[in-house]
């Protein structure tokens, strides 16, 4: 009686386990927008439906039970291991969404084809047991569910890709098959149960491959380097120009590997302009670090005593290291880094305050972006902001955004595409801001010189852009602005992009 608990809890851990992983496939493949969440789950449950249905059937019509199982699983394990590698260009063509929803219908579907069976065998059917035995068949396989995020979700994908992983679920699950099919032992069962996991096995060989091929790029340019972990998935992409390589989060653009504001290739005048806004600052946080250009650039803003960086995912500190023109930031003393959570950190930090607090925060439509650009979000930062301190962030569009900061800051604008804001005026700072330009350094000398052409064009560009109201923003989208909140999400699922609109690599 105790192989159906072994089922049931197997089945658990491998159906959770190869969930998530299709919700980081689809989320990556779609650009992180929400709704591929949703789009799993949705596809998922009607999966877990009909498969029960099915196993309810085989319970009634044939008593080769363990037989009917393995079979099941050996075909699910292969499908769980070539199906995603098969389909990894799907996301760019227009039956993408539906080629992904067939593959998780049939993963979620076929494991739980043995759900029910694990329930029939795991029985008995004396008086006073019924009711124990399918408790603990049940039992184990929610033992099994929890399991498969805990260990696959906070383990696995810190130690080996996406692609990995699932080759590895697809394999337990063949083997899985294979041990049911052992159970009703036949030469030819025999012979399959030693070849599946043989078979299947080659599967390994091939190149890992699958992030790469999902990975959106611009034109021809080819992907330098994935990083892969359990906080997500990052990639780079080289150039050959003097741009600066892209860096991308999630499969969404994150920044480029530039600190030249002669190239200016990444709008280094929303950075450069905040030395005028607010002089001199001592203390400076940023939430977000990216390929950690800006991180570079405001180690050399003068009389700067100390930097926080709190950055989610690690990968990106190992991403930084490919740039000995950015890097040497994280060697300097005034700059310690926390792999944390941003609103997690300032909770912890309720009296930490600051002069500066700069969040390199992606589009307003990305998934949990309503975590940095919320009302409730502000009102924690605003506390950690000393008088007359400035916050600063990208509103990417949105009008939204910028209404949010104008109900929580009584001075709040929009530079070029960023989100400045305070509680004084910073505003008549700008046009004499040229000197506080010319004091930024980088390895001891001056990034600006007056004397320069292009860098005047610069200074002169970044001290006159016009500073916008949300009234501004609401008039160029037609529409009025609203506040975003942690309950209403409106900048992710009322006015970001559809689902899977946008999506290709």
């Amino acid at each position: 009686m105790r192989f159906p608990w072994l089922l049931s809890a197997s089945i658990g851990f491998l159906s959770l386990s190869q969930e998530l992983l299709w919700v980081r496939y689809i989320g990556f493949a779609y650009h992180a927008v929400p709704q591929a969440f949703s789009f799993v789950l949705m596809v998922y449950l009607f999966g877990i439906a009909a498969g029960a249905l099915v196993g309810r059937r085989l319970c009634a019509r044939t008593p080769h039970l363990y037989r009917a199982c393995g079979a099941v699983l050996v075909a699910a394990g292969a499908l769980d291991m070539f199906g995603p590698l098969a389909s990894a260009t799907a996301a760019s063509h227009p039956m993408g969404v539906f080629i992904y929803l067939t593959l998780i219908f049939l993963c979620a579907g076929m494991k739980s084809v043995v759900f029910p069976v694990a329930h029939h065998l795991g029985s008995v059917a004396a008086p006073g047991k019924v009711g124990k035995s399918v408790s603990r068949v049940y039992f184990l396989n929610i033992i099994g569910s929890a399991l498969g995020p805990l260990l696959t979700g906070f383990w696995l994908l810190d130690h080996v890709s996406l692609q990995t992983s699932m080759l590895m679920m697809g394999w337990l699950t063949a083997l899985l098959g294979v041990t049911c099919l052992t159970k009703e032992a036949s030469s030819r069962w025999i012979v399959a149960a030693g070849l599946a996991p043989l078979l299947l096995t080659l599967a390994f060989l091939k190149p890992d491959r699958l992030t790469s091929e999902l990975a959106f790029r611009y034109l021809d340019t080819p992907v330098r380097r994935v990083i892969e972990n359990k906080s997500g998935i990052i990639h780079s992409l080289a150039t050959s120009h003097s741009g600066g390589d892209y860096t991308f989060g999630a499969n969404v653009y994150d920044g480029r590997a530039n600190v030249d504001p002669q190239v200016n290739s990444n709008g280094l005048q929303r950075l450069f302009v905040l030395a005028a806004l607010k002089p001199e600052p001592r203390d400076i946080l940023i939430i977000g670090l990216s390929s950690g250009a800006w991180a570079r650039i405001l180690t050399g803003f003068p009389n700067v005593e100390r930097i926080e960086i709190v950055e989610i995912n690690p990968g990106y500190l190992d991403l930084i290291q490919d740039y000995p023109k950015i890097s040497p930031f994280l060697q300097d003393p005034r700059v310690r880094v926390h792999v944390d959570d941003g609103r997690r950190w300032l909770k912890r930090n309720p009296l930490e305050r600051f002069d500066l607090i700069v969040m390199n925060t992606s589009y307003h439509w990305r998934s949990y972006s309503t975590n940095l650009l919320s009302k409730q979000f502000l009102d924690l930062v605003r506390v950690h902001l000393k008088p007359g301190g400035l916050i600063t962030y990208n509103a990417t569009g949105s009008p939204d955004v910028l209404k949010t900061a104008e109900t929580v800051f009584p001075f709040a604008f929009r530079y070029t595409n960023f989100v400045v804001a305070s509680d004084q005026d910073f505003r008549p700072r700008q046009a004499g801001g040229e000197a506080a330009l010319l004091k930024i350094t980088m390895d001891g000398k001056a990034m600006l010189d007056s004397h320069n052409p292009k860098d005047r064009d610069f200074i002169a560009r970044t001290l006159s852009e016009p500073f916008a109201s949300s009234a501004d923003d609401s008039e160029r989208v037609g529409r009025p602005a609203e506040v975003i909140t942690d309950w209403n999400m409106i900048s992710e699922f009322k006015y970001g992009h559809r689902f899977p609109a946008g999506a290709g690599g």
